[in-house]
C-alpha cells in the first residue's frame, strides 16, 4: 500500500466549479408556483369546510335522536327533544313523574353559520319531538323534518317517521 497512487480529490478536468445552491431566479419561480397552487386550493378547502359543518350538524342531530329513542325504549319512559331554531340549540329530556328532566344535561348547539329549520307533524310552530316508550314518536310530531342550510347552499335533512326510523341526507 505504500507505493500506490491515491486518487485526487480535486475537480475533474472539464468540470465547472462554482457556488453550490439555487439562484435567486430559481427560488422566485418556485415561490410563484407555490403561490399559484395555494391560490387554487385554499378556496376549495374553505368550501369543503363549510360543507363539513352542515354535514356534521345533521349527523350530530341524527345521533342524538337515535340516542333519545334508544333511552326511551331501554328505560320505558317518554323522552323528548326540544329545539330552538332561533338560537340554534336543542336538548333532550326524559319524563320523571309529571315533569321533564334533562338527560343528558348538555344543550347541543348548531354552528352559527348554519340555518336550522324544523317542521314537526306538518306544524312549523311545533318545537318538541316526543319519543314514546315503544320507540315511536308521538302522532302529532310525525313526520319530523330538520333542515340544516349553509351559506354556500349546502343542505342536510334529517327526517324521522312515526315508527322512529331516522334518515339523514346531505345535498
Amino acid at each position: 500500500m505504500h507505493g500506490e497512487a491515491t486518487a485526487s480529490c480535486g475537480p475533474r478536468r472539464g468540470g465547472r466549479r462554482g457556488p453550490a445552491g439555487y439562484s435567486l431566479t430559481e427560488a422566485m419561480v418556485v415561490l410563484v408556483i407555490i403561490g399559484i397552487v395555494l391560490a387554487i386550493s385554499v378556496p376549495n378547502f374553505v368550501r369543503i369546510s363549510a360543507r363539513d359543518r352542515v354535514e356534521a350538524a345533521a349527523y350530530d342531530l341524527d345521533r342524538n335522536l337515535a340516542l333519545a329513542r334508544q333511552k326511551a325504549v331501554a328505560k320505558r319512559r317518554p323522552y323528548r327533544l326540544t329545539a330552538n331554531p332561533y338560537d340554534r340549540t336543542y336538548y333532550v329530556e326524559r319524563q320523571e313523574g309529571g315533569s321533564w328532566v334533562r338527560d343528558p344535561l348538555e344543550t347541543f348547539s348548531v354552528h352559527p353559520q348554519i340555518d336550522f329549520d324544523i317542521v314537526l307533524g306538518g306544524n312549523p310552530a311545533n318545537r318538541v319531538l316526543v319519543f314514546e316508550p315503544q320507540g315511536t314518536i308521538a302522532a302529532d310530531d310525525a313526520p319530523g323534518l330538520f333542515v340544516f342550510s349553509g351559506q354556500e347552499g349546502d343542505t342536510a335533512r334529517v327526517t324521522i317517521v312515526r315508527t322512529g326510523r331516522i334518515r339523514t341526507r346531505v345535498d
